[in-house]
């Protein structure tokens, strides 16, 4: 098979054969390629998909020019390194537009469940962190609910407003939010699946016209921040409950909250997903990857690593269990395990320097283990470390034109001295 660079200029120049047809593949773009028969030339793109390969036609030269095409061949490729078989999919859409009224008599298998799962499903083949949450919340109160087994372009606002409030009469309001907000983006995939070819095309058989989550209302005041920060007699005590703990037995949730209060306050999610190939010690770095926002690839968060993170990394190294730092092989260590987790040592804190203070001690609220990220940038405020490098060295605020776009400078300089200066603060407050 040819290997050429398929340029409009070379492209016209190539002459039809006389019988079956010839292959070009482009020497730039892997899996770009040109198939030239006797009257016509079309452009295409293979890879292998699940253990085959999949060669998938993107239009004849004429209809589409070869920047078109390559540009076009670019995004496809993209779509099937995550396992799409757009052969598939385009099948699938044929057969969902000829047979749209059929579907739409059979849609009562297509239901509220199924919309969820396809959702989730969706989300991580687009390798969004958020689709473990909106699992997790589907199947805890939507699963459980009669409306489940509804078919889903059959669910009235008032039903979905019904499922929210239930959520909301447990106490656990911030959850309804959530839930309402992965509900509605889910129904709003499949009312544009039709149109839209990163949608799953099975999302066309749920004949969803309507999004009802749309017109539920809002949830008031369900997102007001925390704006509580440890005191530095607390952040010491827990300092010293987590090296207490850690000489007893290894703990995965408490160790990874130490590493992100070493590493000046990291988002624990984030620590969590952690894996060997993010550790450096030749070059001393650790790479966390930050999907924050409406980034399509996580931005990689580069950090210079202190000795006390060196220690305590390969003291995690010596228990590890998989490829990840935290959790064994079925499993990663969760949020919620470190947060629940984190809530008890926090408690324990607060009760051994209250038990310290006798009858002067005076009332705290009550301290999480993701308030150690407000605390640590307050505290790095009040050590004189600028704005800017606080952003950098907690990948925070930095989602402007000028820091996406135009900024490209490491900061590793900066983040080094103020991460230095960060883990002397902490041991003088440790001891």
């Amino acid at each position: 098979m040819p290997r050429i660079s398929l340029t409009a200029e070379k492209v016209n120049s190539i002459k039809p054969v006389t019988s079956g047809q010839v292959l070009y593949r482009d020497i730039k773009l892997e899996g770009f390629g040109l198939r030239v028969g006797k009257t016509r030339k079309s452009y295409f793109v293979e890879k292998r998909v699940d253990g085959r390969t999949v060669r998938h036609t993107l239009g004849t030269h004429g209809q589409i020019t070869a920047d078109q095409a390559r540009k076009l061949a670019g995004a496809r490729l993209g779509e099937m390194t995550v396992g799409a078989d757009l052969n598939a999919q385009k099948r699938a859409r044929s057969v969902a537009r000829v047979g749209a009224k059929a579907a739409i008599k059979e849609a009562a298998q297509y239901t509220l469940g199924s919309l969820c799962n396809w959702y989730v499903t969706h989300q991580k083949a687009l390798g969004k962190q958020s689709a473990g949450d909106a699992a997790g919340l589907f199947t805890k109160y939507v699963e459980t609910t009669s409306f489940a087994g509804l078919p889903a372009r059959d669910l009235s606002p008032r039903q979905a407003t019904s499922m929210i409030r239930l959520v909301i009469e447990q106490g656990h309001k911030r959850t309804a939010a959530k839930l309402r907000a992965y509900l509605r983006a889910a129904y709003a995939l499949a009312q544009g699946a039709d149109t839209n070819p990163q949608a799953p095309a099975e999302l066309i058989l749920f004949g969803v016209e309507v999004n009802p989550i749309a017109s539920t209302a809002a949830i008031k005041n369900a997102s007001r921040a925390r704006d509580v920060t440890l005191t530095e007699q607390e952040l010491g005590e827990v300092l010293r409950l987590l090296r207490s703990s850690r000489r007893v037995r290894h703990d995965d949730a408490l160790a990874a909250i130490e590493l992100s209060l070493i590493l000046g306050g990291q988002r624990l999610a984030q620590v969590l997903r952690l894996t060997t190939l993010d550790i450096d010690m030749t070059a001393k770095t650790i790479t966390l990857l930050d999907p924050k926002g409406r980034r399509e690839v996580p931005r990689k968060h580069v950090l210079p690593l202190t000795q006390p993170a060196i220690l305590l990394l390969q003291e995690i190294e010596k228990v590890r269990r998989a490829p990840w730092l935290f959790g064994g092989l079925s499993a990663q260590t969760t949020p919620d395990t470190v947060s629940r987790k984190g809530v008890k040592l926090m408690a324990l804190a607060q009760a051994n320097l209250a038990k310290k203070a006798g009858s002067i001690s005076t009332v705290r609220p009550k301290i999480e283990a993701r308030d150690l990220r407000r605390t640590a940038e307050t505290m790095l405020a009040g050590m004189g470390v600028s704005r800017d490098v606080r952003a950098q060295s907690l990948s925070h605020g930095l989602g402007g034109v000028q820091d996406r776009h135009y900024d490209q400078h490491s900061y590793m300089s900066e983040k080094s001295h103020a991460l230095e200066a960060w883990v002397q603060r902490l041991e003088t407050l440790a001891k």
